[in-house]
């Protein structure tokens, strides 16, 4: 057999010469991407980092290495139009055009979303208190990963005949499964979100979630932890937490005081509103106490007294304890030194029906 022959002589189609005309385009398309990389790297990076806004340096960032694979891409592409194959050569050039495509695309949204999270979610959570969204952000970026790529691998079943709707029923099928068997961790992790998201509290606040209260030490993925006012640890899950009544006490601006004083009924008018003068300018003296917010008032006829209401507000939010303590102390030496009896509580005991 002659040269001349072997070189006129067609296999699946095309000859010897346009096969070496394929791959020199698809050789030509490898070298333009790569002087594309290599262009990004040396020029538009510089120009795209002097600029103040981080948009340009994302997509260039993303399409940086990708951009060789895409030039082999083009080259296949201009080269097939050179081949005059028949199958299933057509075939293979096809898909060999569109799978790098779907590829080079997923691979691309895959660098977009990790440079996104990276450049403005992940600088966002920094700034935060709370340490929810920090454990929240790197699993979005690998769920978004993930669905690009399934994304991806079922555009590329589909492209080379594979019935793919068996591909994605399996997938739901599983899905549901993971997501019956795991629907107590997802409530946990959406209620962890809707905290993120509302923010009823953050780390540091002192809260009452339904009863449970103390201060909020962590606020993680799955729970939330507490130290109550006892020092003891308590573990709230964030399913629980996001159905509560939350009470923030850290939110308020003074902490309302309300407490009791009674008097014997042997008091007299001018004593009582002696006595009530005295509760509520001793309460107002105290340092803390927001005067202009105190006051006493004769509230009602006890079993055994005459009760006085006395009824102030803490500023001092950080001491309010010792304040309560020198309110009550100044307020029995007061009436002491006023020479103003105080009554005691009265006990009821029930035995039968008489007591």
């Amino acid at each position: 057999m002659s040269v001349a022959s072997v070189f006129s002589e067609t296999y699946f189609g095309s000859s010897l010469p346009q096969y070496l005309l394929f791959f020199t385009v698809v050789g030509l398309g490898a070298v333009v991407g790569r002087a594309l990389s290599y262009l990004y790297r040396r020029r538009l990076k510089k120009r795209a980092a002097a600029t103040r806004t981080k948009i340009d340096d994302l997509l260039l960032r993303s399409v940086g290495r990708p951009v060789v694979l895409l030039g082999v891409i083009g080259g296949v592409a201009l080269g097939r139009e050179v081949l005059t194959p028949v199958e299933p050569l057509r075939s293979v050039l096809n898909a060999s055009i569109r799978i790098p495509v779907v590829v080079a695309i997923a691979w691309i949204a895959v660098r977009l979303t990790d440079g996104f999270i990276g450049t403005y979610v992940e600088a966002y959570t920094d700034r935060t208190e709370s340490k929810l969204d920090d454990e929240l952000v790197p699993i979005a970026g690998r769920i978004t990963n993930i669905a690009i790529v399934t994304t991806a691998g079922i555009v590329v079943l589909d492209s080379v005949g594979y019935d793919v709707t068996a591909v994605i029923a399996s997938l739901g099928i599983g899905g549901v499964a993971v997501a019956f068997a795991s629907r107590k961790t997802m409530a946990d992790v959406f209620g962890g979100a809707h905290i993120l998201a509302t923010k009823p509290f953050v780390v540091g606040d002192t809260v009452d979630i339904d009863g449970t209260a103390g201060t909020v030490e962590e606020v993680g993925l799955r729970t939330t932890r507490l130290r109550d006012f006892d020092g003891r640890v308590v573990t709230l899950p964030n399913a629980a937490i996001a159905g509560a009544e939350i009470t923030n006490l850290t939110s308020e601006p003074t902490r309302r005081i309300k407490t009791f004083v009674g008097l014997p009924y042997t008091t007299t008018p001018a004593e009582m509103a002696a006595a009530l003068d005295l509760a509520a300018e001793t309460a107002a003296a105290v340092d803390g106490v927001d005067a202009e917010r105190t006051g006493a008032w004769f509230w009602d006829y006890g079993d055994a007294a005459l009760r006085i209401r006395l009824e102030y507000h803490i500023e001092a939010l950080d001491r309010w304890k010792a304040v309560r303590d020198r309110v009550n102390r100044d307020i029995q030496a007061a009436f002491a030194d006023a020479g103003v009896e105080l009554t005691a509580p009265v006990g009821r005991v029930r035995i039968g029906e008489e007591s």
